[in-house]
C-alpha cells in the first residue's frame, strides 16, 4: 500500500468505475506468415472464417463513444484487446488505449489472446506499461513480478491480477499462479486495514463452471481460497463474451462476481459494459450498477440496472 494509511474523509466521496472486456481488436495486415507456424494458425483461421464478421470496430466504437459521455473516474479493461498477441497488435492496442483515456485513469490485464504462445505477453508487455503498472511504478520492473498491481483513488483499491499463459491448441485456459497468489493475500489485507473498498479485476472468471473445462481458470480453487480468507468488495471479469452476476462467500460477507459481453461483438450476447458508481454508506458500500448495451437498431441503451449493498466492517469511506 505504499505508506497510505486510512482514507482521508475530507477527500472521500463517490466514484464511478466503468468496465469492459475482450474488445478484440481488428487484425493488422499483413500477418508475417513466420509468426504464425504455431498455435496462432489456428487463430487466424477463425479469425478469418468467423471471428472477424462478430468482433467489429463500428461497435466497439459506437460502444467507447457512449461510455465516455458518462464521464467514467476509471476504466478496468479485462483483457483480450488482441487476437493473436501480434507485436503489430500490441501496437494497435496501444494507440487504441491512448485513444480511452489517461493511463492513470485506465487500468488494462492481459486476457489468454495475449499469451497465445508462450512469449507472446512477455514481449509485448511493455507497448502497454503505463496501462497495466499499479501505483508503484518499480513493481512492474520484472515483468513476472507485476502482477498483482493496485490503484489507489479516494477510497478505491483496484487491483489486477494476470490470468493469461500459454496453452496447448485448442485451449483458452487461464492460471493466476502461486506467486501472485502469494502477493495478493498481503495486498487484500493492507487495503482491508487501510478502509478501502477492494475491487479486483482479472480475464478469466474465478468461479467453477462459468466457461467449459478448456477455458477455465486452472487454480480457480486456490484463489478463491484467498479471497475467502482475506476478503474482497467486488470481482470483475471477462473471457466468456457473456454477463455473469454470481456470488462468492467470504470473511467479510458476499462478494459479487460479475463478468461483462464482449465491448465489439453480437455474439453470443450483444456487446456491453458496465458503469459501478460507488458510494459510502454507514458500514460499508452501496454500489449501483447500470449495464450499457448494443441495442438491435446498433445504438447503446440502457440494459440490467441493480443496486448491490455491501456492509463491511472495515469500511472507512468510498472512492473519490
Amino acid at each position: 500500500m505504499t505508506g497510505q494509511g486510512r482514507s482521508d474523509p475530507e477527500t472521500c466521496g463517490a466514484l464511478t468505475l466503468a468496465h469492459l472486456s475482450d474488445p478484440h481488436l481488428p487484425l493488422p495486415a499483413p500477418v508475417p506468415w513466420r509468426a504464425v507456424l504455431n498455435k496462432r494458425v489456428l487463430s487466424l483461421l477463425s479469425w478469418h472464417r468467423k471471428r472477424r464478421h462478430h468482433h467489429r470496430p463500428e461497435i466497439l466504437a459506437s460502444l467507447i463513444a457512449d461510455l465516455k459521455t458518462h464521464h467514467p473516474d476509471m476504466i478496468a479493461v479485462t483483457g483480450d484487446l488482441t487476437n493473436l498477441g501480434l507485436a503489430q497488435e500490441y501496437r494497435a492496442a496501444r494507440l487504441w488505449l491512448e485513444s480511452l483515456g489517461e493511463p492513470g485513469r485506465v487500468m488494462v490485464i492481459p486476457g489468454n489472446h495475449e499469451a497465445l504462445i508462450a512469449g507472446a505477453w512477455e514481449a509485448g508487455a511493455p507497448e502497454w506499461r503505463p496501462y497495466w503498472q499499479g501505483d508503484d511504478a518499480s513493481q512492474g520492473a520484472s515483468l513476472p513480478d507485476a502482477f498483482p498491481a493496485l490503484r489507489r483513488r479516494g477510497g478505491l483499491a483496484l487491483i489486477s491480477l494476470s490470468s493469461a499463459i500459454a496453452t496447448a491448441p485448442a485451449l483458452a485456459s487461464g492460471a493466476v499462479g502461486a506467486g501472485q497468489l502469494a502477493r495478493l493475500a498481503p495486498m487484500l489485507r493492507a487495503a482491508r486495514d487501510a478502509g478501502l473498498c477492494r475491487v479486483l479485476m482479472i480475464h478469466h472468471p474465478p468461479l467453477d463452471g462459468t466457461v467449459s473445462p478448456r477455458k477455465a481458470l486452472r487454480d480457480g480453487a486456490a484463489l478463491r481460497a484467498v479471497l475467502q480468507a482475506e476478503g474482497v468488495e467486488l470481482v470483475l471479469h471477462g473471457h466468456s463474451h457473456r454477463s455473469h452476476h454470481q456470488t462468492l462467500e467470504t470473511r467479510d460477507g458476499p462478494v459479487p462476481i460479475i463478468g461483462v459481453p464482449s465491448a465489439s461483438s453480437r455474439h453470443p450476447e450483444a456487446a456491453a459494459y458496465h458503469l459501478y458508481h460507488i458510494h459510502p454508506i454507514a458500514g460499508g458500500w452501496e454500489i449501483d450498477v447500470a449495464a450499457r448495451r448494443l441495442g438491435p437498431a446498433g445504438e447503446m441503451e440502457p440494459g440490467l440496472r441493480t443496486r448491490l449493498t455491501l456492509p463491511r466492517a472495515h469500511a472507512d469511506c468510498a472512492p473519490l
